[in-house]
């Protein structure tokens, strides 16, 4: 078994040396055959670009093969059996140029290969004029040197014909070098397919394994791929059709139309990269070669030599702008995937980053979230934060102004109906005196004592600052069942009694300063239940919503008919429970929301009033705190006509946040 696996690529290897010495030998005689001058000068020799490519793709193991076929290629022009010294000359004299041949394709790849580094010296635009210059120049220079000294040793050219006849040979190689290795090259490439430049949709470009019920959209699939098929084809077929009709016109009928091939290899390599791009090269140089050499085109002329030269300065030139293009396209082709891969990487790191952020921030399990999803939460929470701290001050403060207020007035309070006694007590008691003293002279000090009017008026006095006591118990009161400080926890509360201190803490709001009416309240209470919830935090809520509605009815005017406003200003509030819900619906008939700020309304930072009088967070973190923490819904409707109204629902049955949000 081991036997075997060492003998394989030895196998592999003499197979590969007989196809090539092969194909050097067959395209040597179909070159003699299409492209020979009548001086049986061969102006392109193709066989060496095949021996190139194939030392390039497969090694230095088929250079055997290379001088095999130059060894065939060139026996029956020098054959001559006529004795055995001629013979043996002639044998010797071929074996000298199979080995020239062979030395000069060695020494050219291993240079490129040291120079470029790289099988495949077409991707880079270095790498195209490294493999011009080595490959295609340097290695015929040797093989031009062997062959012509070969020729000129057995007399076949004479030595003062060395210079000239060298300069033809070289160039002859070059030629074929520049035309047929790079499309070898391009098309023996593993990795590439025979449809590689035809790109179909990003859905198309591999097959994924679907399952019985998705037949339908993949036949769907199916039509559109075949159509783009179709497209590319009637295009190759385009470019082929014009660069033969072009061609034909400026090689093989001398109109002088051979400028005009430059934009359509242009066309094909921009299309069709290094594929489009040789193969392009290779129908341009093979009509103009057959047309030159046929005395045709625009460049057959009198002198064979300067036919020659005109030709094959077209190929190079050709050959070297088809391949720097390809080389370009190849070299932004791959500058984009390495691009490509750099964003999908960073968006990996950026996705990984995005959901430790969110996990130690928000402590949300939402694991695709993106960055500018991230950033907005992180801004959100942090205004959050910021207000929480904000209310908790604010909630302390009104706490222990509440406690100092209503100690003393407490006092106050309480002594008011046992001072009142006292005072009615010694009102009786100076009633009696008098009466009892009758017609008795009065000093003087005491005659202006009005007793019957302060017998009027201190009760009513009295009576006065017993209802401001009240009055001031009442707001001691709801400024403790707004801020909630001792209720922050999860309780069960009345939703009616959270308004009805969110109203009070505002009644002096609701005299509006630009019109002389005030704003009017209409309270629609149904019979609700006691709801679990943050009483602190829906206060809250009703807070943000009511100051929002008293702010958009200060900024009206009044609509006059007869000095009278027909629109008055009013906020009506309603309560309902419904399917286990308890919604309280907030509106006001002022002007409405604007168009524009719809869908901005709940955002973070996003106030419609002036700088300074509004941080806009009011109904972004009332829409976190009845949908995040509650478990709730907050929604709005809005017109010019009818004014806003805002509904906020929260679960009877619910299971409350205890985080942030």
């Amino acid at each position: 078994m081991r036997s075997l696996e060492l003998t394989r690529p030895k196998l592999l290897y003499l197979y590969g040396n007989i196809a090539l010495a092969i194909a050097y030998y067959g395209t040597a005689e179909l070159s003699r055959w299409l492209a020979s001058t009548p001086d049986n000068v061969t102006p392109v020799w193709p066989p060496d670009g095949i021996a190139v490519a194939a030392v390039l793709l497969y090694g230095y193991p088929l250079l055997p093969g290379v001088c095999v076929g130059s060894f065939l290629a060139n026996i029956w022009a020098f054959w001559d059996p006529s004795s055995w010294l001629s013979l043996s000359t002639s044998v010797y004299g071929v074996l000298g140029i199979a080995l020239g041949t062979t030395l000069g394709t060695g020494v050219g790849v291993l240079s490129l290969r040291q120079t470029t580094r790289s099988r495949y010296p077409l991707d880079r635009v270095t790498h195209v004029i490294n493999f011009l210059v080595f490959a295609g120049m340097v290695g015929p220079v040797i093989n031009a040197l062997v062959g012509v000294a070969v020729l000129c040793s057995l007399e076949v050219v004479p030595w003062s014909a060395y210079p000239m006849t060298w300069l033809t040979w070289w160039i002859s190689n070059v030629a074929g070098i520049f035309i047929v290795t790079p499309t070898i090259i391009s098309w023996g490439r593993r990795s590439d397919s025979p449809l590689q430049s035809i790109q179909l949709p990003e859905s198309h470009a591999g097959f994924h394994p679907r399952s019985h019920e998705e037949k339908t959209e993949d036949r769907g699939l199916s039509s559109v791929s075949v159509r783009y098929i179709a497209k590319h084809t009637a295009e190759v077929l385009l470019i082929v059709g014009l660069v033969l009709a072009v061609g034909r016109a400026s090689f093989w009928q001398s109109y002088g139309l051979d400028y005009m091939l430059i934009p359509l290899l242009v066309w094909a390599t921009f299309r069709y990269g290094q594929r489009g791009a040789t193969l392009a090269a290779v129908g341009i140089s093979t009509m103009a070669i057959v047309g030159t050499v046929r005395g045709l085109g625009s460049f057959a002329s009198g002198d064979l030599n300067q036919s020659l030269k005109l030709l094959q300065s077209f190929i190079a030139v050709t050959v070297f702008t088809a391949l720097v293009i390809a080389a370009v396209l190849a070299e932004r082709g791959s500058a984009e995937a390495k691009l490509r891969d750099a964003i999908a990487d960073l968006a990996t790191v950026n996705q990984g980053l995005e959901q430790r952020v969110t996990e130690r921030t928000i402590a949300l399990d939402r694991k695709n979230k993106t960055l500018e999803n991230t950033l907005t939460e992180l801004h959100l929470a942090q205004a959050q934060i910021v207000q929480n701290e904000k209310m908790s001050s604010l909630g302390q403060m009104v706490a222990g102004i509440a406690h100092e207020i209503n100690n003393p007035v407490s006092f106050i309070h309480g002594n008011i109906k046992h001072l009142k006694g006292s005072v009615e007590d010694l009102l009786r008691l100076v009633l009696w005196q008098q009466d009892s003293l009758g017609d008795v002279q009065l000093p003087i000090g005491l005659k202006d004592v009005e007793i019957e009017f302060i017998q009027a008026d201190v009760p009513k006095i009295l009576t006065s600052m017993q209802i401001g006591t009240e009055r001031i118990r009442e707001i001691v009161l709801s400024l403790r069942n707004f801020s909630r400080l001792d209720e922050s926890e999860i309780k069960l509360a009345d939703i009616h009694e959270g308004i009805e201190s969110t109203l009070l803490l505002l009644k002096h709001r609701l005299s509006l300063p630009n019109r002389q009416d005030k704003i009017h309240l209409n309270r629609e209470y149904s019979l609700l239940p006691e709801v679990e919830c943050y009483p602190g935090a829906l206060n809250q809520v009703f807070m943000n919503i009511f100051s929002n509605a008293v702010d958009a009815l200060e900024q009206t005017r009044p609509d006059l008919e007869d000095g009278a406003p027909i629109r008055p200003p009013i906020i009506t509030v309603r309560t309902a429970l419904t399917d286990d819900w308890v919604t309280v619906a907030i509106a006001d008939n002022g002007p409405g929301i604007p168009e524009a700020a719809i869908n901005k309304v709940f955002d973070p930072f996003f106030t419609t009033k002036p700088i300074g009088q509004g941080t806009g967070m009011g109904l972004s973190i009332s829409y976190q705190i009845v949908t995040k923490k509650h478990g709730g819904r907050l929604t709005f409707e809005s017109s010019p006509e009818r004014g806003t109204e805002f509904v906020i629902q929260i679960p009877l049955k619910q299971s409350l946040s205890t985080q942030l949000f």
